[in-house]
């Protein structure tokens, strides 16, 4: 009887149990606390996140959904969520990135744009230090046109130096970048191993060699300077 009064009792508890911040979950469960807070999963354990856009914390034919369109800065999101995303304006999207909510500009002409709840950031122009999701690898152009970026360990950093006339180009969702100029040691990658630019100074030819450009040939002759024509490199008079 001892035993029976007891398992009873244990059910009665049990049956007032909810679940709230710090009681055990499965990777990927979720749960609305309140209608602008979502309990979510964060290593077997949950969290709560604030859901701050008008859709607030419901629950859909999908599941749970969270709207995080106006979540701010700093926010608090599982670690297990990594990569969920939305707009927060024209030109804003808002990701989990490491535990909080960060802000990402799209500063490319499609700004951010949203089709089936997916958020798409146009990263076609960037500025150093942009935050940006490593997932997607975005690349961009810099915004005075000078630097083709990629993202790198979740921001937005130098790939190239585009020096030559035609800078650095997003057109038509394709980037184009201007290397027919580099400076001495400025990066270029193992695909371009032996690729020739004009100097800076246009007083040499340049080449890919070990990850930068080095000085391959010096047009010393009088009058001569490093021409780019027709799309080939050499040392010679301008006309």
């Amino acid at each position: 009887m001892k035993w029976n009064s007891f398992f009873v009792l244990l059910l009665v508890v049990c049956a007032g149990c909810k679940p709230g911040v710090g009681t055990s979950c499965d990777k990927g469960e979720a749960r609305c606390q309140d209608k602008q807070t979502q309990l979510a999963c964060q290593g077997g354990k949950y969290i709560a996140t604030p859901c701050r856009g008008p859709g607030g914390c419901s629950i859909t034919p999908d599941g749970i959904h969270c709207d995080i369109s106006k979540n701010k800065p700093g926010d608090p999101c599982s670690t297990d969520d990594v990569g969920a995303a939305a707009c927060s304006d024209e030109k804003t999207l808002i990701a989990c990135v490491e535990g909080k909510y960060q802000p990402s500009p799209c500063r490319g002409p499609k700004g951010c744009t949203s089709s089936d709840g997916r958020p798409t950031c146009d990263t076609s122009i960037a500025a150093p230090g942009d935050a940006c999701k490593d997932t997607e690898k975005p690349k961009g152009c810099s915004t005075d046109g000078k630097q083709l970026l990629t993202c790198q360990s979740g921001k937005m950093a130098l790939s190239f130096w585009c020096r030559g006339p035609d800078g650095c180009s997003a057109k038509d969702g394709k980037l184009d970048c201007d290397l027919s100029v580099a400076k001495l040691d400025d990066p270029c990658i193992k695909e371009m191993e032996g690729k020739n630019a004009c100097a800076l100074d246009r007083k040499a030819i340049v080449v890919c060699k070990g990850s930068k450009f080095v000085v391959d040939e010096k047009c010393e002759k009088k009058g001569e300077s490093c021409l780019f024509e027709g799309g080939s490199i050499r040392c010679g008079k301008p006309d």
